[in-house]
């Protein structure tokens, strides 16, 4: 199989290391075992860490042969991005299970696909359920005992 190679700005490459350790920690981070293709990937475009001009961001383990951010870096990268994503996926999520928990007890169990009047109907209870959640947060939410 070929080679792919890319030419990159200093900057571009800045940002395929974060995509490439932002994408590898999302495959990684709900496994016992690390994938070994996206482990793949990461070293290689971590190894030209000198080449872009990140040796202030990425370390080198000769001992161990493989490469990792800087820890600042990497904590940066979470904060940044990570924390962002959950809380917004979160929220989107939360919507997702309460609207569907409502669209059950209107309609019963539902089927693979929705009816054309259920996904209207979903669409307005996600809408009112988005709306009461950037209102009142969960401070309203409760659950029947």
């Amino acid at each position: 199989m070929p080679n792919v190679k890319l030419e990159l700005t200093q900057d571009q490459y800045e940002k395929l290391v974060e995509a490439v350790f932002l994408g590898t920690w999302m495959v990684n981070s709900t496994k016992m075992e690390l994938d070994e293709q996206f482990e793949d990937v990461r070293e290689a475009v971590l190894s030209k860490y000198k080449e872009g001009g990140l040796e202030d961001r990425v370390t080198h383990h000769e001992q161990l042969g493989v490469h990792d951010l800087d820890v600042d870096y990497e904590s940066k990268l979470m904060d940044t991005h990570v924390e962002e994503y959950d809380e917004f996926s979160f929220w989107d999520k939360l919507v997702e299970k309460l609207s569907e928990k409502e669209l059950t007890n209107i309609y019963g169990p539902l089927g693979d696909k929705l009816t054309e009047e259920q996904m209207e109907k979903r669409m307005k209870i996600e809408e009112e359920i988005g709306r009461k959640l950037e209102e009142t947060g969960v401070t309203q939410l409760s659950f029947e005992k």
